[in-house]
């Protein structure tokens, strides 16, 4: 068995211990982890998340597949799949609740709560917190129904598990929904309680990953917000922040996403607002790369556009297999 293979059943158990500690009239059901039967795919294929904008950094949304090409490694591919952005995508919304986060609480929840209402009826909605555990507490419904008000029910305290939080979200709550999907992230980007999972393996995971991941930066430490949730402000802090929002910045490059910082509470739901309109605006092109070799190499990938004026965001590329 794999590193990744064993790191996946530890995180499952420790996403089952941390469901199974919520309050008695849980949402949480033993079969809510969606995907009973994975969807098979043909090994090989790539997805990529693109955004595009025109000259003047709006986003624009009406293109079909036949305007875009996709260059892997220097050589043109053949696309195989397209999902065009009306078409509904799968949101696991991950907030942090640890101690940090606990003044802001409300408000976190308030601007939590206002985002959903952005998404479409069709949009699929899981809810996720960390602190010491990761909890899930509204998974993904088979009939599209979404219950923000399961927001109200994070109660924040405790250490902050992030790594986990992101290998969680993505592995066990996203990857067997299919079609476009997001991680929607709000942290500090600081860990100190994860125990089976690095960050630099959240950080391999975020490039192979075929959700968008989306982070929000909150630095809940600034004077300038009213409180100090940590005693003192020495360098030694300032430089942990400044790690956690490099992390967050990585991991929302590596998938394609991007990164909001949220400067002051008061940004909260500008930054939910910003994402929100990333996420109706992103097209999902599949391919099987035609130079694919078991090499583990780092393939360079570019997305063109056939109109002249636009650009399209997406991941840098991604690594081979090695075996």
């Amino acid at each position: 068995m794999n590193s990744h293979a064993r790191k996946s059943i530890i995180a499952l158990s420790i996403f089952a211990v941390a469901s199974l500690g919520l309050t008695a009239g849980s949402p949480f059901q033993e079969e809510s982890i969606p995907g009973g039967k994975p969807i098979r795919i043909r090994v090989g294929m790539v997805s990529l998340p693109v955004v595009v904008t025109n000259e003047r950094g709006e986003y624009v949304t009406d293109l079909q597949k036949e305007d875009f090409s996709v260059v892997d490694n220097g050589r043109t591919q053949e696309i195989a799949g397209f999902a065009a952005v009306e078409e509904p995508i799968s949101v696991a919304l991950t907030l942090d609740g640890s101690d940090s986060m606990k003044a802001y609480l409300n408000t976190i929840q308030n601007e939590a709560i206002r985002f959903v209402g952005f998404l479409k009826k069709e949009d699929g909605l899981a809810i996720l917190s960390f602190a010491d555990e990761v909890v899930l507490w509204e998974p993904f419904s088979l009939y599209g129904k979404k219950n923000p008000m399961a927001i109200r029910r994070i109660e924040a305290g405790g250490m902050s598990a992030v790594y986990e939080a992101v290998w969680l979200a993505l592995e066990q709550v996203l990857k067997h929904e299919f079609g476009r999907k997001a991680l929607v992230l709000f942290s500090d980007g600081i860990d100190n309680r994860s125990r089976t999972v690095t960050e630099q393996e959240t950080l391999d995971l975020a490039g192979r990953t075929e959700a968008t991941i989306y982070c929000i930066y909150f630095n809940s430490e600034k004077k300038r917000f009213g409180r100090f949730p940590f005693p003192g402000d020495g360098g030694e802090k300032k430089a942990e922040y400044a790690a956690g929002r490099e992390y967050l910045a990585k991991l929302s490059e590596s998938s394609g996403g991007v990164l909001v910082d949220a400067g002051e509470i008061g940004d909260l739901g500008a930054a939910f607002r910003k994402i929100a309109r990333e996420l109706s605006s992103q097209y999902s092109i599949g391919y099987y790369p035609s130079n694919l070799l078991r090499n583990g190499e780092f393939h360079n990938v570019e997305v063109r556009l056939r109109t002249p004026g636009l650009t399209a965001r997406t991941k840098k590329g991604y690594y081979g297999p090695d075996e």
